[in-house]
């Protein structure tokens, strides 16, 4: 197509020369005016599918009023319509004078037909890639075949009488809904089958119609006539080959006790098997164990309720996915689905929470067995970049739901000990002069700026919970609040974390505050001097509520090394955790305290799951994010005409005029009208910002929003006040275009020889391309810390395999667990080395693709065992372990 494109040209090119040659003997050459050639852009239609939409314009007509030839033409063929158009322009070059212009037109033209054509040959998609047209045609087949669902929905309630699926010889009387695909039974095929297949589903046909039928019920026919009757169900369970030594041929199955089965189907009335001997007269029946082995867990010591496992799982599933689900909708939901599969009673709602948490406690020390912590980051193991804390007053509790005075299961697991707490809040306030009052930045007070505080409300006890995640979101440690937010909180967080990780910055919302009072308290605590080495980073988020010299010598976003670190992760997870608060509110303490430390487990599960992904997402966000910002920093260089030092300059100035503090001054000053118009300002930025954050209550909301209009009007008033002094030189703006922006510069602090508005513009730029290069190696280090983690966590579970595995050989059982438990427990470390070996090879592809093509240098080092290598099913052999 190329070689007879220039093919083309060449020829046209040659008679363009003759022609003109032509020209130039017959006459002499006439100065031409040349025509400007104007460049304009025009965007192709194209019709719902993708194909171009070809214009149809009325021929034109000169003087005399005959038509002339259109450069586009209709035509129903858009071939046909190209190649008219082709010779068209072909016949009135023969004619017309060409000069170089003109033959440059003509070029262009032949190249743009001969690109039309080419565009129209591509073969039609049959697939509409428009979202809006795959939705409507969607619905139009729907609303088609919804005559036929209807229709569909009503033949499916039709009974089909017929022979029995199974025997052919009787009447099918049953339908099992579990039993496709030969659902219908005879009342003998259906005892004979269903005896031990008790959670199936079963429908009678005798009524004309479908009803349900519960397993305890069966069909019999009596003279002709189909009669429902009472039978034995017995519980599925595992049962010994033989309780004795006599003929198996003497044991007889008999029903015991009655039990309740619940699972995810509802609820079951059972009986338990008692196996018997009839020559010795032994006896056995199902214990503890039998039941686990079974997949059953008790609902009581004596077990009267059994509860499915898998049904446990479902319930922490949902709670995880939807946190607002309360017990009592899980158990109704539990009860409706008994009622509509034809079976009837209650389920407790106190038996399944407590057999629930007895099932998670134990779960929990098993995986504590294994060496499995929920509560570690593995990418942040063992040098964390920054630990980020808050308080999420959301999560209280009435002080009405007493309860019984029982432990939580998890105590200390995820949230502090309440006395420890208070202990270490004692202890700080004794050797300490507190500051009472509300703490200030500029002139905006903050409720969580605060030494000391009362009990707020009366009718709670808990008044919510102090968190303190890393910045991959994941929960490390929490806490309880019982005086508000105060500085003590955060502080023994802080000291918590300070033994566990080896973290470089500590983020709040409050850090201009806090830091001051971490130095003082460290004064007096000689054994707290460490944690003053960490560094204080205002979380970026809340940093735009403090005045903006806080925010350039506090924020994040300006800290040396602290990356693109936004120290407002924790907010996402009190996102989260504040759903989890619709239910826990009403809980006794025991019961909150373990359900929140479930949230917190399962949420920490999730994050780690995708961990992998996120940061090789982020870190190919980060690259390109690098390249935009240096384009715009060198767009600045150019526009402002200004070297890197002179930039750098700029930033050194920011800085300075951010450590600059004004005196003190009078009321009647024209800088009191400046504080208390910065003071106004920031005070309607933070509520706005807590409106929906701290509070949960239309009435508090109200409140809030009265006291917005409030401070509106003196804002107003005070800058009216200030534009109105002689010794303005330049107003300030109105009070919606100060709302508007995000981070002002107020004309008294701006200098008069240079825009501190541009200065801080450069200064933002600066700051985020050097946290963007910061950025880039703390991603390759986490994920150099992330698998490494999974590697010493999968060597070390080998290497605790080979232990078990020669206490087993040896028979020395050091835990004082029995034979079938240590078995038991060598086996789940198998299996929880397996999964490390699962997420390993994912984690390994993950981040082999951002060594080949994100250029990020060795994160996976080649001499790394291979997960799946010497992996052998044979317990006995040392290659597995």
């Amino acid at each position: 197509m190329e070689e007879e494109l220039h093919c083309d040209l060449e020829e046209i090119m040659a008679d363009l020369e003759e022609m003109q040659s032509e020209e130039a003997v017959k006459t002499p050459p006439k100065k031409q005016k040349r025509k400007k050639i104007d460049l304009k852009l025009r965007w192709k239609k194209r019709d719902q599918e993708g194909f171009l939409v070809y214009e149809k314009r009325k021929p034109k007509k000169d003087r005399s009023g005959k038509p002339v030839a259109s450069t586009i033409v209709s035509s129903s063929n858009p071939q046909e319509a190209e190649l008219e158009t082709a010779s068209t322009s072909e016949a009135s070059t023969s004619k017309q004078h060409f000069g170089d212009v003109d033959a440059q037109q003509i070029i262009d033209l032949q190249l743009q037909q001969l690109q039309n054509a080419m565009e129209c040959d591509e073969p039609r998609s049959a697939a509409s890639h428009d979202w809006a047209l795959r939705q409507t045609l969607s619905e139009e087949r729907w609303e088609e075949a919804r005559p036929k669902l209807l229709d569909s929905l009503l033949a499916s309630d039709c009974v089909h009488y017929g022979p029995c699926d199974h025997c052919s010889l009787k009447q099918a009387v049953i339908r099992c809904k579990d039993c496709f695909p030969k659902p219908r039974y005879c009342g003998q095929c259906d005892v004979s089958t269903h005896q031990h297949l008790v959670f199936h589903n079963r429908e009678t046909l005798i009524d004309g119609f479908y009803k349900p039928l519960p397993p305890s019920t069966a069909v019999q026919d009596l003279s002709g006539q189909n009669v429902i009757y009472e039978q034995v169900c017995l519980l599925p369970i595992t049962r010994p080959d033989k309780i004795c030594d006599c003929d198996p041929q003497n044991l007889a199955v008999v029903a015991g006790r009655s039990v309740v089965l619940i699972c995810i189907n509802g609820r079951y009335d059972v009986f338990l098997p008692v196996m018997n001997c009839r020559a010795c007269l032994a006896s056995w029946t199902p214990e503890v164990v039998d039941l686990l082995f079974s997949g059953y867990w008790p609902g009581t010591v004596e077990f009267q309720t059994i509860y499915k496992v898998d049904l446990f799982t479902s319930f922490e599933d949902l709670k995880i996915t939807a946190p607002g689900l309360s017990r009592q909708a899980f158990v109704k939901m539990l009860q409706q689905r008994s009622q509509q599969f034809g079976r009837s009673g209650n389920i407790c709602g106190n038996v399944f929470q407590k057999a629930f948490l007895e099932w998670t406690y134990c779960r929990h020390k098993r995986e504590k067995l294994c060496g499995i912590d929920h509560f570690s980051c593995p990418a942040c193991t063992p040098d964390t970049v920054a630990v980020s804390a808050d308080g999420n007053r959301k999560l209280y509790r009435f002080s009405k739901t007493k309860g019984t005075e029982e432990q939580p299961f998890f105590d200390g697991v995820f949230l502090a000990n309440d006395k420890d707490v208070a202990t270490f809040v004692d202890c700080v306030r004794e050797k300490t002069i507190p500051v009472h009052g509300k703490g200030i930045c500029g002139t905006s007070t903050w409720a969580a700026a605060r030494e000391t505080s009362k009990k707020t409300n009366t009718k709670c006890d808990e008044e919510g919970l102090e968190v303190a995640v890393c910045r991959h979101s994941i929960l490390l440690r929490g806490l309880n609040m019982f005086r508000g937010e105060i500085f003590a909180y955060p502080l023994f967080l802080q000291k918590e974390l300070a033994t566990k990780t080896n973290c470089k910055f500590f983020c709040t919302d409050i850090m201009c505050r806090y830091w001051p009072y971490l130095q003082k308290v460290a004064q007096a605590f000689p054994e707290m001097q460490n944690l003053t080495q960490m560094k204080p980073f205002l979380s970026v988020m809340h940093a735009k509520g403090h005045s903006t010299k806080c925010e350039v010598q506090w924020g994040g976003k300006n800290q040396t090394g602290a990356g693109t670190t936004i120290g407002e992760e924790v907010e996402q997870v009190n996102s989260f955790l504040s759903r989890v608060a619709l239910t826990t509110k009403y809980m006794s303490k025991a019961a909150r305290v373990d359900m929140i430390t479930l949230h917190a487990r399962g949420w920490n599960e999730r994050k780690k799951r995708n961990l992998h992904k996120y940061l090789s997402t982020r870190y190919l966000k980060t690259i390109q994010k690098t390249k935009e910002v240096k384009k715009d920093i060198a767009a600045i260089k150019k526009c402002t005409q200004r070297s890197d030092e002179e930039l750098q300059q700029w930033v050194t100035d920011v800085r300075q005029w951010a450590v600059d503090t004004p005196d003190d001054f009078r009321t009647d000053d024209p800088v009191a009208l400046q504080h208390l118009i910065e003071g106004l300002f920031l005070g309607i930025q933070q509520k706005k910002r807590d409106l929906y954050r701290v509070t949960d209550r239309n009435k508090q909301r109200h409140k809030i929003r009265r006291r917005i209009r409030e401070d509106k009007k003196k804002l107003f008033n005070a800058i009216s006040q200030y534009n109105d002094l002689p010794t303005t030189t330049e107003s300030v703006d109105s009070v919606e275009d100060l709302l508007a922006a995000e981070s002002p510069i107020w004309p008294w602090d701006s200098e008069p020889d240079t825009s501190l508005g541009m200065k801080k513009k450069v200064f933002d730029k600066v700051m985020q391309l050097e946290r963007l290069i910061e950025e880039e190696a703390i991603l390759l280090e986490e994920m150099k810390q992330h698998w490494t983690h999974l590697t010493r966590t999968c060597r070390a579970l080998k290497d605790q395999a080979n232990v078990l595995a020669d206490d087993l050989a040896t028979q020395s059982y050091p835990s004082g667990l029995s034979d079938q438990a240590y078995h038991g427990l060598h086996s789940a470390v198998l299996q929880k080395c397996e999964e490390i070996k699962t997420d390993m090879v994912a984690v390994k592809e993950t981040y082999s693709q951002i060594v080949v093509n994100g250029n990020g240098g060795s994160v996976v080092e080649e001499d790394d065992e291979d997960p799946y290598e010497n992996v052998s099913t044979d317990a006995s052999t040392d290659d597995e372990l």
